[in-house]
């Protein structure tokens, strides 16, 4: 089904993923709890990576002795570029510690505070910040929701080629935004949404193994998001041919969960 389908209505509660669970908050709590407790528990350092106030990002080595390649996972968090921080990514720490990876949370800007363009440009920065410790061949990508098309437009503009990325529950098209309550935010027009949207660029992207996640019990657009984001980059002979999944059972925000499991990391080796 095209988008443009869609009432206004149904297309309001196609990009609203809180209209498949019976309460967000139950998940955004779990992030921002389990996130203190790993900041607590785990040595993190908070770095700046601009000048801006809010750029600035959690890094958490691993102490495993397995890890002298220093390898490492970029995590960039959802929240329809509205909400949510760094601090609630490093829930995501000790998981990754386990796999003997050190472990980044990257914090931005929010909308509408900065324009998306800023938000942008910040995560494309702090990944890059991060070349002066590790190579990019070393370097996971990790975006969920909104946090995935941060990272996807990176994936378009850095011409080096990273060790993999994995885009969970992602939008990579943004016009159907504008015609939603999010552009209240994001303030969008028909020329920034081209600009914005990932799936635009994908030629421009880098060969780097990707793997491209969702939720069994998520709306149809975000499926479709997904979907079609595979089909453009494998449509582009140079790349290695990415890998799509619905993960079953879970939904836009508990898939996160499974990140580090044999479910998500056995696709690379398909």
């Amino acid at each position: 089904m095209n988008w443009r389908d869609y009432s206004p209505v149904e297309l309001e509660r196609e990009y609203t993923p809180a209209s498949r669970v019976e309460n967000i908050q139950i998940y955004l709590d779990q992030y921002a709890t389990a996130g203190a407790h790993s900041r607590h528990v785990v040595r993190h350092g908070k770095l700046q990576y601009g000048r801006h106030a809010d750029e600035w990002l959690w890094l958490a080595p691993s102490t495993n002795a397995e890890n002298q390649a220093k390898k490492l996972v970029v995590f960039v968090h959802g929240g329809f570029w509205r909400r949510l921080s760094a601090d609630d990514g490093t829930f995501l720490t000790p998981a990754w510690h386990q796999q003997g990876y050190d472990f980044v949370s990257v914090n931005y800007s929010l909308c509408p505070n900065e324009p998306l363009e800023t938000l942008v440009d910040q995560t494309l920065r702090a990944i890059q910040f991060l070349y002066t410790s590790y190579s990019p061949s070393n370097i996971t990508l990790v975006g969920h929701s909104a946090g995935a098309q941060l990272v996807a437009m990176a994936l378009n503009s850095i011409a080096a080629k990273f060790e993999r990325a994995i885009l969970v529950s992602g939008i990579f098209d943004l016009e159907p935004i504008t015609n939603t309550s999010i552009n209240d935010s994001t303030r969008l027009d028909a020329e920034s949404s081209y600009n914005l949207s990932p799936i635009n660029f994908v030629s421009q992207a880098k060969d780097t193994p990707l793997v491209i996640i969702w939720g069994e019990n998520e709306t149809d657009e975000f499926k479709r998001q997904s979907r079609e984001f595979e089909s453009a980059w494998n449509k582009n002979d140079e790349h290695t041919p990415c890998i799509a999944r619905e993960i079953s059972k879970r939904n836009h925000f508990d898939v996160l969960f499974d990140l580090t499991t044999p479910i998500v990391t056995d696709l690379f080796n398909e």
